[in-house]
């Protein structure tokens, strides 16, 4: 006979054994309309296969991975052929997937699935970019704390929006394990610091010689942040003109401070010959991981940041003769 100690731990032990098994999300559904497919596969958002399951004669599959927390999925045929799946821990989901409409799936217990299809199949129906944007803002507001508005955000461009992107990012708080969602809120966090009026983040990289020197040791001059790389068209068009600007302005009190995305630094150092680059260069040559890039939320190059003595962001992105006017602007020419 059991005593009391024994019966209360049992108890427990059932309920947190039952509250485990709970927890676990389920995938299973049925494929119509396949003439092609012999396999179905569960792939991560990288699109690598996690588990491959044959459906049956009449279409039917189940996948056998227990989901035991959030994360982003693909029901996939081929590269191109997929349906989009989210789940949540404890939901049971059924999916319905007609390959002559897969864009349309019937999706049973898998909200944010379900909103994905939703918000994506009205996006497309809104030709006018003010009614997309209207959309999105509005999805937004009613759903903050879902996932699946992380693929229709950029919609809103942070300088106009940044306080969609806030909202969103602080409503994803709880699901920043999964690496997708901690970057954009890392993203988020750094266009806040980007904001024009702000002191700008700084960058501690070496010279070509190994030298280490910081974004913050040129307070007193106008910088001129330049993310830039040797194999970079547009970038490299743009240095004569980056050129003249600095010995006009150079002693005035202008300086660049150019971060390169090279990853090869033979590359690197022959295009600052060639192209006769005369001010501060320093890289970590990580290519698209550069440090400096991932503080500035730099997605594409040449990408500029101006700022002020007390380093203080005056604008983004001027190149050309906007960059022109405002150093003119700024030394009252």
């Amino acid at each position: 006979m059991m005593n009391f100690k024994s019966t209360i731990f049992l108890i427990l032990l059932i309920s947190s054994t039952t509250t485990l098994f709970a927890k676990n999300a389920s995938l299973s559904g049925k494929v119509i309309n396949n003439i092609k497919y012999e396999e179905i596969y569960l792939q991560d958002i990288s699109f690598n296969t996690l588990e491959t399951q044959k459906p049956d004669k009449d279409g039917n599959f189940k996948f056998d991975t227990k989901f035991n927390k959030f994360d982003f999925y693909l029901i996939a045929f081929d590269k191109e052929n997929y349906v989009i799946f989210f789940p949540e821990p404890g939901e049971q989901t059924v999916i319905t997937i007609d390959l002559e409409d897969i864009k349309n799936p019937e999706i049973i217990n898998s909200v944010h699935s379900d909103l994905y299809y939703k918000f994506n199949n009205k996006l497309e129906t809104l030709k006018k970019n003010g009614d997309r944007v209207d959309f999105v803002k509005k999805m937004i507001n009613e759903n903050p704390n879902s996932p699946t508005c992380i693929f229709f955000i950029n919609i809103l461009n942070t300088k106009d929006y940044f306080s969609y992107h806030e909202k969103l990012s602080e409503g994803l708080s709880k699901y920043s394990y999964n690496k997708f969602i901690k970057d954009y809120i890392t993203k988020t966090e750094n266009a806040k610091k980007l904001i024009v009026g702000n002191e700008a983040p700084d960058i501690v990289l070496n010279d070509p010689d190994g030298k280490t020197i910081k974004l913050s040791s040129l307070r007193g001059q106008y910088v001129l942040i330049d993310f830039w790389a040797s194999w970079c068209g547009p970038c490299r068009m743009e240095n004569p003109n980056n050129v003249k600007l600095y010995n006009k302005y150079h002693d005035k009190g202008f300086e660049i401070y150019a971060v390169s995305l090279d990853k090869n630094k033979n590359s690197w150092l022959k295009a600052i010959k060639d192209d006769n680059l005369a001010w501060i260069h320093v890289s970590d040559l990580k290519y698209w991981k550069s440090e400096g890039a991932k503080i500035y939320n730099v997605t594409g190059i040449p990408h500029t940041v101006l700022l002020d003595k007390e380093g203080k962001i005056i604008a983004n992105g001027l190149r050309g003769n906007f960059l022109k006017l405002k150093l003119e602007e700024i030394f009252r020419e």
